[in-house]
C-alpha cells in the first residue's frame, strides 16, 4: 500500500512541474467529471495535494494547473449544456428515466436559476448531487450561457480553491511545527479521511431514509 500511494505521489509531482501530459490527463478527468463520470475523490485528493506541495518548495508550477481546472470544467459543462439546449426538455426527461435521483431536480432548479443565475448556478453545483442536473437544466430552460459560465466560475474558484487551500494550511501547519512527513503519506491521510466522511455520510443517509 505504501508503494501504491508513493507511485501516486510521484505521478502529481509531474502534474505541480507542469508536465503537458499530466495536465491533459487532469483536463479529461474535469472534462468527463462534469458530464457525470464518477472519479471518487481524486480530484479532491490532486487538488489538496498540490497546495501541500505548494507549502514545501516543491516548485509548483500554479498557473497552468488553475488554466486546467477552469478549461476542464467549462469544456465538459458546455458539453452537457449545449446538448440539453439542443434536444430540449425531452432528452432531461430520458435522463431523468436513466438516473432517478436526477429526475427530481430539474423543476427544483428551474425555480433557483430564475433568479440569481450565476449565483444560484454557483450554489447548485456546490450541492451534492446536483453538478450534471445543474448543467442539464440550464441549457434545457435556454439560459444565456454567459450566466452560466459565470456560475462555473464561481463553483470552480469556491470548490476547488477550498481543495489546494486547505493543503496549503496543512502544509504550513507541518512547516511551523518543524515536522518531516512523506507527501504520499499525506496523500494517504487525505484519501483515507475523505473516504471515511463519505462512508459515514451514506450511513446517515441511509438511516434517515430508513
Amino acid at each position: 500500500m505504501t508503494g501504491y500511494f508513493e507511485l501516486i505521489s510521484q505521478a502529481l509531482s509531474t502534474l505541480n512541474q507542469g508536465n503537458v501530459f499530466a495536465l491533459a490527463a487532469l483536463f479529461l478527468v474535469l472534462a468527463l467529471g462534469e458530464m457525470g463520470v464518477p472519479f471518487p475523490f481524486v480530484l479532491q485528493g490532486v487538488l489538496f495535494f498540490i497546495g501541500y506541495q505548494i507549502t514545501q518548495g516543491a516548485g509548483v508550477r500554479l498557473i497552468p494547473v488553475v488554466v486546467v481546472l477552469v478549461m476542464g470544467r467549462q469544456f465538459g459543462s458546455a458539453v452537457v449544456y449545449f446538448v440539453a439546449r439542443f434536444l430540449g426538455k425531452p432528452f432531461v426527461d430520458r435522463i431523468g428515466k436513466v438516473f432517478p435521483s436526477w429526475q427530481s431536480q430539474p423543476d427544483k432548479l428551474k425555480r433557483k436559476l430564475s433568479k440569481g443565475a450565476p449565483v444560484a448556478i454557483a450554489i447548485g453545483r456546490l450541492t451534492p448531487g446536483l453538478l450534471v442536473p445543474t448543467s442539464l437544466t440550464s441549457g434545457a430552460i435556454g439560459l444565456r450561457y454567459e450566466y452560466f459560465a459565470l456560475g462555473i466560475a464561481l463553483s470552480t474558484i469556491v470548490w476547488d480553491g477550498t481543495f489546494i487551500a486547505s493543503g496549503t494550511i496543512l502544509g504550513s501547519s507541518v512547516q511551523r511545527l518543524g515536522l518531516t512527513i512523506p507527501s504520499w503519506s499525506i496523500l494517504a491521510g487525505f484519501i483515507t479521511a475523505i473516504s471515511l466522511i463519505w462512508v459515514v455520510r451514506r450511513f446517515l443517509l441511509w438511516r434517515k431514509g430508513r
